[in-house]
Order: C-alpha cells, then structure tokens, then sequence
C-alpha cells in the first residue's frame, strides 16, 4: 500500500499469512446480508480489501460512498472480549480507540459461519504505512503520548490477561523432531523443512532464551497494564485532522508496558519523556523489552512453520509468508 492513498480503519497484525486472497467460502452477498440482518446496514456494494495480516477485510458502502469495514476472523472467543475492551475504552473518551460498532441487539461479534466471525467498524479516510516502522520523529512521540494514555487508564472488566505462550509452539516442537523425512504438503514444506533444519540449534535456543526471560518477568512485582499488543505504525491511521487512530484491537490484553514499548521506543529521538508525561514516571526494564522481542520473532517463525507444514498452494499470501519466514529464520 502507498502512504498516500486514502485507507480504512483497517488494521495489521503482522503475523500470520497475509490475507490477499478473498475466502471462497465467504461470498459478498454474504457479507451484505449479515450487515442488514443484524446491523441494518444496507449495503449497495461490497469489496473485499486485499490488505492486513491474520484477518480478512471488506469495505461496504452505500449509496454516497464506504461507510463501514468489515473484518472476519477464525481467532476464537478471545475476539469478543478484545471488541468489548475496545469499545469501552472508546466510551471512556479515549478518542484514539477505532472501536467496532454495535448491531441491533447491542453484540459487537457476530457469528458468520461455523468457525468465523465478524465485526463491523466505520470506514474512516486516512493513511497508514505498509510497514510497521516508525521513522517519523514527530510521529513517534505523537504515539507514544497515546501509548502512555492508554497505560495509565484503569483496565476494563472484559480486559483478557496476556499469557506467557508461545502461539503454534507446539507445532514448532514437533516440526523440530520431524525433520529427517520431506514435508510435502504444498510447495514451501520442504523448503521450509530445510530451512528448519540448518537452524534447528538457533531456535532451540531462541525458546530457552524467551523461557529464562519470561520466568525474571514473571517473578516481577511490576504493575501490568493495558495494551494494545502491536502499536506498530501500520497499525495507525493517520486521518485528515492531523490525529491518530489505532486499528487493530484484537491483541489488547493486560499485560507489562513493554509489549507496547517496544514498538515505540527507539530511533534517532528518545520518546520515553513523552511517553512518561502521560503515563508517569515510570521506566522500561531491559529484560522485559527483550523478552517480547524474542517473544515476536519465536511466534512469526512458529506461524510460518505450521501453515508450510500444513496444505497450501503457490499464491501471493503463501509467497509474503515465505519471505517473513526467511527474514526470521536463519539460512
């Protein structure tokens, strides 16, 4: 995406396949007809959005133009209570928040078909930037004043707890003891397989690393407040008025400041003092900065492990994912 195309309040999630290839079993009068059923929502015409990671994206408009983003998912329950956290946190004032918007019966996730769900957001014009990195002084500390804002609220009842887990770790352990026969699932198995393979001593000590980590943070007393999880700059929709608005809430969870940190902190201008003027005087601790890092980079190469492992074909989503492999994983 060009930063200066006019986007949605879409979001990235930054793991997980992209989604540039629209579901099959999701039509667009589908779509459409969830949006009147229980939104009452009618929608001229619906296109799908090509962008994002780990979710798909419609844009639904009526007559005079797009008004809502669509966004289904197979992320489970948790998805629910990170909407309702969301939306609270919209209601408390918190203008930064892009909230999901309530259907007819006050739900703000819907059920689309067994195993997928859907909420609805405004279509907010705007921009964002087709990575995460923040190289834009005057941006970056805009962030982390509203990182710090965030940090400083009071965590709402449906606020999920962060755990220490690794997501598809498991699968990465038993890809780590099946590498002595061909994987031959689709056509990045058995690159992939190789890959793991020359690099099998690097991640087994990457998760020794995280688990040393996570053990000194978990034994901390340090305070653990509300995070949106990716605060990243692709995350950001920059609207006409010069604000910020972060999309994206499906990873908030209660969890040490650094999950956010380290994805603001950094770069040419130190921010921490703007970040502190909102959340106070507080500082980042070393391990736990590190520990998410690791965290992130464990969780990309476990995600990409298992989609090669499992059945795929050669496609622009399939293609993404085995370049983010390789940036993670050492050849």
């Amino acid at each position: 995406m060009n930063s200066e195309n006019d986007l949605p309040a879409l979001g990235f999630a930054a793991r997980v396949v992209g989604m540039r290839t629209e579901p099959a079993e999701i039509s667009r009068d589908l779509v459409a007809g969830i949006l009147e059923e229980h939104w009452g929502f009618r929608a001229a015409e619906v296109t799908y959005a090509p962008v994002g990671f780990g979710s798909h994206h419609w844009i639904a408009s009526d007559t005079d133009g797009p008004r809502w983003f669509v966004t289904a998912d197979q992320r489970g329950p948790q998805v629910e209570a990170a909407m309702r956290t969301a939306k609270e946190l919209a209601d408390r004032g918190h203008e930064f928040v892009v909230a999901p918007l309530a259907d007819l019966d006050g739900r703000l996730v819907r059920e689309l078909l067994t195993g997928w769900t859907v909420s609805v957001l405004p279509y907010l014009h705007g921009w964002s930037t087709p990575d995460g990195a923040w190289d834009d002084p005057a941006e970056r500390e805009q962030i982390a004043r509203i990182v710090g804002r965030l940090h400083a609220t009071t965590a709402p009842e449906s606020l999920q707890r962060w755990d220490f887990a690794v997501p598809d770790r498991d699968a990465l352990l038993a890809a780590l003891e099946d590498l002595k026969r061909p994987w031959s699932a689709g056509p990045y198995s058995e690159p992939a397989r190789l890959r793991l393979a020359g690099a099998h001593a690097y991640v087994h000590s990457m998760l020794d690393h995280y688990d040393a980590l996570a053990r000194e943070v978990d034994a901390s007393d340090e305070p653990w407040v509300v995070t949106h999880g990716e605060p990243h700059s692709a995350n950001v929709l920059r609207t006409a008025d010069g604000a910020m608005r972060l999309v994206d809430w499906e990873t908030v969870r209660l969890a040490p400041r650094e999950r956010d940190l380290k994805a603001v902190l950094g770069g040419p201008t130190d921010v921490l003092p703007a970040y502190q003027s909102e959340a106070g005087p507080v500082s980042p601790r070393a391990a736990a900065l590190e520990l998410f890092d690791v965290w992130w980079s464990v969780a990309e190469i476990a995600s990409y492990i298992r989609l090669f492992r499992e059945p795929h074909v050669e496609s622009e989503d399939s293609k993404e994912s085995w370049r983010e492999l390789t940036e993670y994983l050492p050849g």
